[in-house]
């Protein structure tokens, strides 16, 4: 009954993000181990913030065969259409997505909208998603 009123009472302070969306496109990629893991992404903070989480986890970021894609879109800059804006839902301020690659080929996807300032925790939950899901090895 505690574990329950505890995980009611995250989700109701802790459940303004949107929804993490992940997708392993292939599964004999499951377990694998990864040497090193190449970085790249759409903007400077996105790059900055996925490399020190990565170091952080103990990966080694450098030149490699498999190639994280770290993605940042802020919908109030990316949008400006006024009949979009008066038409459209924006409750969430922008989005996050990671994708893994391995030699150019897709192996997992991950992403999430947010509301509030773009800030490198919202990478780390891809992140740790990715890991978990992939089970994968350092």
């Amino acid at each position: 009954m505690k574990k329950a009123f505890l995980l009611l009472f995250m989700l109701l302070f802790l459940g303004c993000d949107g929804k993490l969306y992940t997708n392993i496109h292939d599964k004999s990629k499951v377990g694998v181990h990864i040497p090193s893991i190449e970085i790249a992404a759409n903007d400077a903070f996105s790059k900055k913030s996925v490399e020190s989480i990565m170091q952080k986890r103990d990966f080694v970021v450098a030149s490699s065969a498999y190639r994280l894609r770290a993605e940042h879109r802020d919908y109030k800059k990316a949008c400006t259409n006024p009949l979009s804006k008066i038409s459209s839902d924006y409750s969430f301020d922008g989005l996050v997505a990671i994708e893994l690659f391995y030699k150019e080929q897709k192996i997992y996807s991950a992403y999430m909208d947010y509301k509030g300032e773009q800030k490198e925790a919202l990478f780390a939950k891809l992140i740790d998603a990715m890991i978990d899901d992939l089970q994968i090895q350092k």
